[in-house]
């Protein structure tokens, strides 16, 4: 069984590593500017979408209101440097604790009066509309729904500012890579999740401190997307309360993860790297003639997803093992039943 495991723990830190090597080799490759930007979404999704899983997928409770976590540490650091001239490397920590503080606000209750289900993902939906309405509201301090800009600064690692798209795919490689070791190593942590995602009643009987384990992989979580907001907005140079802080945003990394491959350790990666380059493909090209069709065809995709692979993309090479082995034992019963009858 050990071997087992550690067999397993070498396969998944070789996938990481032939997964980081080609990431950094994108850096030296002369593509071009939009598919660098696409590559670079997909990064930046990819660790999205694996804080999110690390609270939605792990224990089944549906979050589609993670733009505000998102929202506030995008506003936080901005606000900072635009006023106080402040790091974005520290805002970004700053604004990480702000959401965590958010988050124990609505998870405490939540989780310790046993909120789940659709109960809990709409809490979570309020939550979002809450804070984008805050967000909207507050015009002296955020520009309303006018939106604020990043000032410009040419290519400088204290104002997390460059004019080059390389940099900004090494460090959202960074930190991808940091939030997918970090899940890993929450190995315990882990198991006790999927106790709970499976029957929290049990869980609790086994000694499993169920709000305890709920709130802490929720403010991991909620910590984890408001520095992703740090890198939105850094990257994009501007944000505004629909955008950072729409349903868009949060059920895009519900969707990453889904397809991907829920409650596992890559499902949101592979998710970010097959949703991400389809949706710009579609949207560059059928955005002028038929604006939303992807937007449809991401809905179909989905539905088809949960009906006929519940557990992701993933699971594919679990499926096809599992046909083949049940295609040999069939072969084999038959071989044997057709033996025997001979004898007879």
């Amino acid at each position: 069984m050990k071997k087992q495991v550690d067999a397993k723990n070498k396969k998944f830190i070789l996938t990481l590593v032939i997964i980081s090597v080609a990431l950094l080799a994108c850096t030296v490759i002369p593509f071009s500017i939009y598919v660098k930007h696409i590559i670079i979404q997909t990064v930046f999704y990819a660790f999205m979408a694996t804080a999110w899983n690390m609270m939605c997928g792990y224990t089944g409770r549906l979050s589609l209101g993670h733009s505000a976590y998102i929202a506030v540490g995008a506003y936080t650091s901005l606000i900072l440097y635009r006023n106080h001239n402040l790091t974005p490397w520290v805002g970004m920590l700053l604004g990480g604790i702000l959401a965590m503080a958010l988050m124990f606000l609505i998870a405490f209750p939540c989780f310790r009066f046993g909120l789940k289900g659709p109960y809990f993902t709409l809490s979570s939906i309020a939550v979002m509309e809450i804070v984008r309405y805050l967000l909207t509201s507050m015009r002296s301090l955020t520009s309303g729904s006018l939106g604020m800009s990043l000032p410009y600064h040419k290519t400088n690692l204290f104002h997390f500012q460059f004019d080059h798209k390389e940099p900004y795919l090494v460090v959202f490689l960074i930190f991808w890579l940091a939030a997918v070791i970090l899940v890993w190593r929450m190995e315990r942590t882990r198991y006790y999740l999927e106790a709970i995602r499976e029957d929290d009643d049990a869980a609790s009987a086994l000694g499993i401190s169920v709000t305890k384990n709920l709130i802490k992989v929720a403010l991991m979580s909620a910590f984890m997307v408001a520095l992703g907001g740090t890198f939105y907005v850094q990257y994009y140079r501007y944000i505004d309360p629909i955008t950072i802080c729409g349903p868009h945003m949060a059920t895009n990394l519900a969707l990453i993860t889904i397809i991907g491959g829920s409650g596992t350790l890559l499902g949101p990666t592979i998710g970010a790297a097959l949703v991400i380059p389809i949706s710009e493909i579609l949207r560059t090209s059928l955005g002028d003639k038929l604006s939303g069709l992807h937007l449809f065809i991401y809905g179909i995709v989905l539905i088809v997803m949960i009906i006929h692979m519940p557990k992701g993309v993933i699971s594919i090479p679990d499926v096809i093992r599992r046909k083949r082995e049940s295609k040999k034992a069939h072969i084999e019963t038959t071989a044997s039943e057709s033996g025997g009858a001979s004898n007879e």
